[in-house]
């Protein structure tokens, strides 16, 4: 069965069949070649007529696809009867109409006609679309054989689904053993290529949206769109173009770009206005994706080959599938299908290439395996011949290992032995220069308030050298093999006040703020005053260091008794300890990143928390980068007898 079509615009949109079917409109009809009418992006009506010379009797069925067209209205003649617009039967279709439940077609309107020998049926179809291009084929069949051509049809569709599912499929078994994006995104365009043929087969208007034109037209706009962003960024990764193509990069992302544009174009209903534009986009895009497909053919691996078939796949398809949506009449009827079949073989291609690297990447791991068994085979018989002599060679190092520490052990006790000699020796001079300065203050009169300041800051230098001396003694006692601490029941604020006491001394008088509360400070604690003050020393000279001069008025020493235990907690607004340094703060000799040129050894906190440890306490620190620091010594009280 064959028949003659020919179309008319409708460039006023109000032409009914009683106008389509006069003279003057008669003789504005042009043929086409085919059975295809195909307008591209227009929101212009047009009319179609399809003219059948009927050469027996019998009963045909008239198919048009596709059925996401907003409006179809076919009027049907009766053969031989076809001069006033009453002897035409209706029928309207459309996405925007309820659908047509007859059992003609399952994805496509369609109308039964009837032929009588020598007498011509005439078939008017007026297309009005406003949502995405207009483009519409007729097909022609008898009746008796569409059971066996849908069977057939519906059998196809079935393959090309399944298929395409499985491949996605795949494609996620990949993923989930081999976590790499590019797998993810190859599979979030597989299934952007299944949910498109579903709308530009019909099927989203027939399952999803029936009746539902609004809904229908957005799942088609934003599905063609995202299936740009989701192709762009899928390819570019399998193409390796941020690594081997950078320069090529910044394109594929804004193709990308113009698909997210596109969705918003859909969402809002004008994917007729955008579609010119982001379909020369996903044209020139497709064809990069070949060109760059070949360019990194590598004679020597299939994987490339099998992916440059697969980017041939994608250009030739897709710019052939949307110049065709485009309005190119002179592309035969065939190729409205050829982007299903190329996206089914160009999925079928990657996946393949995909599988060729993952096969690839196994037979090289087994080989790295079977090397690593035979080098390890070779190591286990090297060792077992060095076992003796490596043997031998851990008595003579555990040998030097004790001659070593007990020599460091002796070093730390001359050390401590020095410092007290040192401490010794400088205690009678210091307290000769003391005794002096005090006899030179009482021959002063009271007016002479210049030589009584001298007299003071001698009196202050004396007391901080005395100190800087004594601090030092402690620490080196602490560091060495005789640190025993001297537990004996004292109140927590008579060792804070001599801590103050010390560190006013050492640090020449700083202004600190203490909150010491009466009831606090008389709490008991076991502890060996002297070594735990040295600990409060130590934070408040840690705290002064660190803290800029205008931020040291800030730091504060606080007494808090929570249960059956002190926190004495001192905080500070100071350069704050960098997060990566927080886990190694008790370490010896360790110091923040951001210490810079601060002199310190790094030796404070190990002492502090060697010093809670020994009082069977814990040292808790929270510090941020630059806002400061707080760090609380948390101590057992004593228990009552």
């Amino acid at each position: 069965m064959d028949g003659h079509l020919s179309v008319l615009t409708d460039e006023s949109g109000r032409l009914q069949l009683d106008d389509v079917l006069k003279k003057e409109w008669q003789s504005k009809f042009a043929p086409l070649p085919g059975k295809t009418a195909n307008m591209g992006y227009t929101r212009k009506v047009y009319w179609l007529k399809f003219e059948v010379l009927g050469t027996e009797e019998t009963d045909a069925l008239l198919s048009m696809a596709p059925n996401f067209l907003n409006f179809i209205d076919a009027h049907i003649s009766y053969p031989g009867h076809h001069d006033r617009a009453d002897q035409f039967q209706h029928f309207s279709f459309g996405d925007h109409r309820t659908l047509q439940r007859d059992g003609l077609s399952p994805i496509a309107p369609a109308v039964k006609i009837s032929l009588l020998p020598g007498r011509s049926t005439y078939v008017y179809v007026r297309l009005h679309n406003e949502s995405s291009f207009t483009q519409i084929s007729m097909k022609l069949e008898p009746l008796e054989s569409i059971g066996v051509r849908r069977l057939a049809e519906g059998l196809a569709l079935g393959l090309w689904f399944g298929g395409m599912s499985i491949l996605l499929l795949t494609q996620l078994v990949f993923y989930y053993f081999d976590r790499k994006v590019g797998y993810i995104l190859l599979a979030v365009s597989t299934l952007n290529v299944i949910l498109v043929y579903l709308g530009n087969l019909g099927l989203s208007t027939v399952f999803i949206f029936p009746g539902n034109g609004f809904w229908n037209d957005r799942f088609l706009g934003v599905n063609a769109w995202a299936g740009l962003t989701a192709h762009a960024l899928a390819y570019a990764h399998i193409l390796d173009i941020p690594r081997r193509e950078k320069a090529f990069y910044p394109i594929f992302l804004a193709v990308a770009v113009i698909g997210v544009i596109g969705v918003g174009f859909a969402l809002f209903g004008q994917t007729i206005m955008f579609g010119p534009y982001g379909s020369v986009t996903s044209i020139l895009g497709a064809l990069m994706t070949m060109a760059l497909g070949w360019r990194q053919v590598n004679q020597n691996d299939r994987a490339s080959k099998l992916t440059a078939i697969a980017c041939t796949l994608v250009g030739l398809g897709s710019s052939i599938g949307i110049m065709q949506r485009m309005g190119a009449s002179w592309l035969p009827e065939w190729t409205f299908n050829i982007y299903g079949i190329m996206a089914l073989l160009q999925v079928l291609f990657f996946t393949g290439a995909v599988a060729s690297r993952l096969r690839a990447a196994e037979t090289l791991n087994l080989a790295m395996q079977a090397q690593a068994l035979r080098m390890a085979q070779e190591a286990e018989h090297a060792a077992t011949r060095l076992v003796e002599e490596r043997t031998r060679e851990l008595v003579v190092a555990r040998k030097r290992a004790e001659e070593a520490l007990q020599s460091e052990m002796e070093s730390q006790l001359r050390q401590v032995r020095f410092l007290e000699v040192v401490s010794h020796q400088y205690r009678t001079p210091l307290a000769s220069v003391r005794s002096n300065i005090d006899a030179m203050a009482v021959t002063l009169e009271n007016i002479d308030q210049a030589n009584l300041t001298r007299i003071s800051r001698i009196r202050r230098a004396v007391a901080r050298l005395a100190e800087i001396l004594e601090v030092n003694l402690s620490r080196s006692r602490l560091q060495g093999a005789s640190y025993r601490p001297k537990l004996a029941k004292v109140a927590i604020g008579v060792v804070v006040a001599s801590a103050l006491q010390r560190t006013r001394d050492l640090l020449n008088d700083p202004q600190l703020t203490v909150d010491t509360p009466d009831e606090v400070a008389a709490v008991t604690l076991a502890a060996d005053a002297d070594m735990l003050a040295l600990a409060i020393v130590n934070l408040l000279e840690n705290a002064l260091k660190y803290s800029p001069p205008d931020a040291q008025s800030s730091i504060c020493l606080s007494l808090r008794h929570i249960k059956n235990e002190i926190v004495v907690e001192v905080r500070d607004r100071g350069l704050g300890i960098p997060a990566g340094d927080l886990p190694h703060i008790f370490e010896n000799a360790r110091r923040g990143a951001n210490a810079g040129t601060i002199e310190g050894s790094g030796l404070g906190l190990f002492l502090v928390e060697k010093i809670c440890v020994a009082h069977s306490g814990r040292v808790e620190v929270q510090s941020t980068e630059g806002q400061g620091t707080t760090i609380s010594m948390i101590l057992p009280v004593a228990m009552a007898p």
